[in-house]
């Protein structure tokens, strides 16, 4: 047998029972169609939606196998799902860019990739940071660019990235200004990031001596009054946090403040 023999393989243990991945090794030319068609009929018997066609061991394809596929991948979108090419060599990816797959199927550089894009675009899944600083002004600038750089890369928006940014300013400084001031205080983020929304969290430990005027603030009336006194910047800082997000919630105990904020994608 040729090395370069025809070779298909299912597997599922990547992904459980949505995900399948099919592993194409040789060459793909119109000799193996048929093949080709008997793996996705055994893979549309197993009710598998998404599925990672796996190339890093492709040597060759022909322009009706890249017909074949697109066919298939019409059958699992209808289905809810996708058809994804993965590890595709140098060679392999650009003879489908020259045909013209590129426009049609998403490229990933293996298959772990691939599922991690299933299960942010299709089960919308989140992935979170967590940081913990110490209680300093002067570190609020890093955190909050951290947060504006992790959501554009998420494929947030310019302006979504800019809401986020000036968010997590504004409640770590308030985390900073009305926490406890000694050695080893610390503020901690979390910083969770779905296809749909941004969720940010923001603890401290409270200072006894400002939990009061920090419950003060963080009432509606004297977030919209002209008359806050001397925490009238803090106040506006939480009304303007409550006009870039969608929803925020502040727990204020005398060990500790929470603050969640919510932030729908706009764009």
């Amino acid at each position: 047998m040729s090395d370069n023999a025809l070779t298909m393989e299912i597997s599922s243990e990547w992904g459980g029972a949505e995900i399948a991945v099919l592993k194409v090794s040789g060459f793909l030319d119109f000799s193996g169609i048929a093949m080709l068609s008997r793996f996705f009929d055994k893979i549309a018997a197993g009710n598998w939606s998404y599925i990672v066609v796996d190339l890093a061991e492709l040597e060759a394809i022909c322009s009706a196998a890249l017909g074949e596929f697109m066919g298939y991948r019409k059958r699992f979108v209808e289905r809810g799902g996708s058809l994804v090419f993965a590890g595709l060599s140098g060679n392999i990816r650009s003879k489908l860019t020259l045909l013209g797959a590129n426009k049609i199927f998403s490229f990933y550089q293996d298959v772990r990739s691939a599922i991690n894009a299933y299960k942010w675009d299709y089960k919308k899944q989140s992935k979170s940071v967590a940081i913990s600083f110490p209680a300093h002004l002067a570190l609020v600038p890093p955190v909050r660019q951290f947060a504006s750089r992790l959501v554009r890369q998420k494929g947030y928006s310019v302006k979504d990235a800019f809401r986020v940014e000036t968010i997590v300013d504004e409640v770590c400084n308030n985390a900073v200004e009305h926490g406890i001031d000694e050695p080893g205080s610390a503020v901690d983020v979390r910083i969770a990031v779905d296809k749909e929304k941004i969720d940010i969290t923001v603890s401290n430990k409270s200072a006894p001596d400002k939990v009061a005027v920090l419950r003060e603030l963080t009432k509606p009336q004297a977030q919209g009054s002209n008359h806050v006194g001397t925490n009238d910047k803090r106040g506006r800082g939480l009304a303007l946090i409550r006009m870039l997000s969608n929803d925020m919630d502040v727990n204020i105990t005398e060990h500790g403040t929470t603050v969640h904020v919510t932030k729908l994608r706009e764009e």
